[in-house]
């Protein structure tokens, strides 16, 4: 007589016999949500839980068992979907990527076309400095879920792995081509003036400092957080002080 194992990856094991009075084994709500391989849902928990985890402790302080808890699935369900930590912080990244994507790739472009626009008007360059000042603080201080990624893109920065040079291409060297352009422009020099270079740094540094500097931003002014008024008055203090 013929038997159909069905297997729960992590879990037990069920035979049932391939008879006429036989039924189907079907998942209940609990076990989908404790997340049998192959489901959508418990492959974005994973990566989820990852993003955070990895932002806050780093890839070498994170286990595999603590990703499976804190996605509420087992560890089957991880390495069934992923097949290992370093595919699972690969995949990590290149969804970090396509999450900000919609929030940097607008306000690059409108950089990019204003800068063409002002045609070396050094008026409307000066708009150009405030539009994007106004359009990076609303997004990097603004939107809630850039908290942790912008907490990962920070250990990236700092100790870099070897999905750094992914990274680097497909959000930092577009944001910086942008800014870059913008100051030679400006200042009437090549883009890849190592001075332009440099000034697109701390340009753009300044700005992602408040991201990442956040506690001790409130800390010092005696906030609780950021609030839109907030950053309306960060962004506002800010632009007249690029400028000069």
């Amino acid at each position: 007589m013929e038997a159909n194992v069905v297997v729960d990856i992590g879990g037990s094991a069920e035979t049932a016999e391939n008879t006429p009075t036989s039924r189907a084994v079907i998942p209940t709500d609990s076990a989908r949500s404790r997340g049998r391989p192959g489901g959508d849902d418990s492959r974005a928990r994973i990566l989820a839980s990852a993003g955070k985890l990895f932002a806050a402790r780093g890839y070498n302080g994170v286990s595999m068992r603590e990703l499976a808890r804190s996605a509420k699935v087992n560890l089957g369900a991880v390495n069934y979907h992923f097949g290992g930590k370093a595919k699972l912080y690969h995949e990590t990244v290149l969804k970090l990527i396509e999450d900000v994507g919609p929030v940097f790739g607008p306000i690059i472009e409108r950089l990019c076309e204003d800068v063409e626009t002002a045609a070396g008007d050094r008026v409307l360059l000066s708009r150009c400095v405030a539009n994007f000042i106004e359009g990076m603080f609303a997004s990097v201080l603004g939107k809630r879920s850039m908290r942790w990624q912008m907490e990962f893109l920070l250990r990236e920065f700092h100790q870099p792995s070897r999905e750094f040079p992914t990274i680097l291409a497909e959000r930092i060297s577009p944001m910086h081509d942008a800014v870059a352009g913008l100051l030679s422009a400006a200042l009437e020099r090549n883009p890849k003036d190592p001075e332009v270079l440099v000034r697109t740094q701390a340009f753009i540094g300044q700005i992602m400092s408040f991201g990442t500097c956040r506690a001790v931003v409130c800390a010092r002014l005696d906030w609780n957080d950021y609030s839109r008024d907030r950053i309306a008055f960060i962004a506002a203090t800010m632009i007249p002080a690029t400028l000069a």
